[in-house]
């Protein structure tokens, strides 16, 4: 509990992540920036996300407001623990896929890999 209220205390780094891409978790914009965080703290870095770039925050459930849920809804994908995780109505721009590609090779991911991930979003890739 004490390690949790910590990381909420400490100073979240809200830049656009520049470096190796190995092992790397966070949010990729629709821009196809990178804001890394560790793999627990998407729900702290997601809310300063939205307060960063100004988004009202959504409901995911009546009266309940949710930060991760809002990035989702604007187009952001999730990356935690080697997987990505996108549920947004909208396709994932084709810069979003041009840094997962360079992410799958970084990983020792195979092509086809990256190729499955395109053609779930093959038709619907906007630019």
């Amino acid at each position: 509990m004490f390690k949790a209220w910590l990381r909420n205390t400490e100073p979240v780094n809200l830049e656009p992540y520049v470096g190796d891409l190995k092992g790397i978790d966070g949010w990729l914009s629709r821009d196809g920036t990178l804001y890394q965080c560790n793999y627990v703290d998407h729900l702290i870095y997601a809310e300063r996300l939205c307060k960063k770039f100004g988004y009202q925050l959504l409901n995911r459930f009546p009266y309940q407001m949710n930060s991760e849920y809002t990035l989702e809804q604007k187009g952001w994908a999730k990356i935690s623990n080697g997987k990505v995780h996108y549920a947004s109505t909208k396709p994932m721009s084709k810069k979003q896929l041009d840094f997962l590609f360079d992410y799958f090779i970084n990983n020792g991911y195979s092509v086809n890999e990256y190729q499955e991930l395109v053609r779930q979003q093959e038709g619907e890739v906007l630019a």
